[in-house]
């Protein structure tokens, strides 16, 4: 017999032993993590035989999508046991938790899985680049003037270097001080570092592990100037290890070694689509029908201001392949494609109303 249910907190242990099993985290983070981020009441998993076979996690945040704050989640921990994968259950669980999710007032969910499109079939798509400069051998750099370590004491001093960071992006966590704070004690369970520098306000700031063969900034904001002294900063702890940092896509920050690629990372999924709409504020003439296979209530025909209309559809798309221009990620027009399109002037005003922006998702769960 197969269950799918809403998760309870009486669910930790199987979660956490499911959690350890899938990724290998240390023992250290995983207590860190289900002791602050596990939210059941958000989560779904399915039981057979008596164990938790797959689980998926969710965790509320507001999301910054075309200059407005949206409620949304972030979605990680998708995981089936190895005895029992190839038979259909994440997409069970995938498919309740989105439902789940829309029922609680959530707008969307975003998450960064390693492999994107697994999750196409569910209608997310990616909504968000990022930038890895990455080095096999740090030359040897000297510690700036500036740069400085940033402790559990000072790491309310990046919060608003991380808000003027934030707010040039559509699609990214709108992080409160109390998210940020989280976010900086996720970092440090796990033997995370941060260097920061400004001293009076701080204008850039990094968080990295280091290994004894690597280190892996996971976190870097600011201006270029500033973010550069402190990569340089890091750099000069490196002792010619390897180098792998992440960084927002319009970044131009370039050293006289290693390379930076870009890459697709970072993919949404609408679970309450009407209020998505009503959140953005915007308004058209025109009317468009959206289908969505994973969550029914998105179906119909819809204007921009998230009414319901009865008006005959400019086109009709998939919820997934339209999500993409809502947060400004590809234009309408790059999307026609996938579009059944019925009238063009109606396309065209859609088109319009949703230019294309910068993009980036920093959180990876």
């Amino acid at each position: 017999m197969i269950t799918v249910r809403t998760a309870t907190s009486l669910d930790r242990k199987g979660y956490y032993e499911l959690w350890k099993l899938c990724f290998g985290d240390s023992d250290r983070f995983c207590d860190w993590f289900f002791a602050n981020r596990f939210m059941p009441e958000l989560s779904v998993c399915l039981e057979t035989e008596g164990r938790i076979a797959a689980c998926m996690q969710a965790f509320p945040y507001l999301i910054r999508i075309r200059g407005k704050i949206v409620d949304g989640a972030m979605l990680c921990g998708v995981c089936t046991h190895p005895s029992y994968r190839k038979r259909g259950f994440m997409g069970k669980i995938f498919t309740e938790n989105m439902q789940l999710l829309a029922k609680k007032g959530i707008a969307v969910a975003v998450h960064t899985p390693a492999e994107l499109p697994s999750y196409f079939s569910f209608g997310h798509y990616p909504v968000a680049d990022a930038n890895y400069f990455k080095c096999n051998i740090v030359s040897p750099c000297a510690m700036p003037d500036g740069v400085y370590s940033l402790t559990e004491e000072t790491w309310e001093m990046a919060y608003p270097c991380y808000l003027s960071f934030a707010s040039a992006y559509s699609g990214i966590i709108w992080r409160t001080k109390e998210d940020f704070l989280r976010k900086c004690a996720d970092y440090a369970s796990d033997g995370g570092c941060a260097m920061a520098y400004g001293k009076k306000n701080v204008e850039a700031y990094v968080f990295y592990y280091m290994t004894d063969s690597e280190i892996i900034c996971v976190e870097a904001v600011g201006e270029s100037e500033a973010l550069k002294l402190v990569l340089q900063g890091v750099f000069a702890q490196a002792q010619e290890k390897s180098v792998t940092v992440k960084l927002a896509p319009e970044v131009q920050i370039s050293f006289p070694f290693g390379i930076t690629e870009r890459q697709q990372k970072g993919v949404m999924g609408a679970a309450n689509l009407k209020k998505l709409l009503q959140s953005l504020e915007l308004s058209s003439n025109a009317a468009f029908w959206i289908e969505d296979s994973v969550v029914p209530d998105n179906n119909g025909c819809y204007t921009l201001d998230g009414a319901e209309s009865n008006r005959p559809p400019a086109f009709r798309m998939a919820v997934g392949r339209f999500l993409p221009v809502l947060v400004g990620y590809a234009s309408l027009e790059e999307q026609r494609a996938f579009a059944e399109i019925y009238d063009e002037e109606g396309f065209q005003e859609i088109h319009e109303k949703l230019p294309k922006l910068s993009c980036y998702i920093i959180d990876e769960y």
